[in-house]
């Protein structure tokens, strides 16, 4: 890598979603966001549900990740995710009937068990939504 500059390559289970050369990443930790710059001490941590936001320049590249793991070591950061969108992959639409679906079905849950499935995901229909509005308003 260039000085300066960390590799970072973001993998789900069904695709590789990106693999180049950053200025930093932003990832959603388990307890907090995590800031990942050049010259990072190793760290393995597990990540929550949240926005990925990768620096290069001027510019930012989102994904929405439901959690997963990331690995950074050597100026090489890896995030390996159990789910994620691109913005340009969530239809609005979609998500505000599935979003009303999940609130509606929270009013009166069956089981705390079928509860807890939709707190995650509620959860998970927030971070999309959050990913797409950063994602127009070009927020950084």
């Amino acid at each position: 890598m260039k000085d300066g500059a960390i590799r970072c390559t973001v993998v789900s289970p069904e695709r590789p979603l990106f693999d180049g050369a950053v200025d930093h990443v932003v990832a959603p930790g388990a307890a907090g966001e995590l800031g990942i710059f050049p010259r990072h001490a190793p760290l393995i941590g597990a990540l929550g549900p949240g926005v990925v936001r990768l620096h290069k320049g001027g510019n930012v590249e989102r994904f929405a990740v439901r959690g997963g793991f990331l690995l950074v070591k050597k100026d090489v950061v890896t995030l390996l995710v159990t789910d994620a969108m691109k913005p340009s992959d969530v239809d609005a639409g979609k998500l505000e009937a599935e979003q009303q679906a999940v609130l509606e079905a929270l009013q009166h849950p069956r089981s705390a068990e079928e509860f807890d499935e939709l707190l995650v995901q509620r959860r998970w229909c927030e971070v999309r939504r959050a990913c797409l509005a950063e994602s127009r308003a070009g927020a950084h």
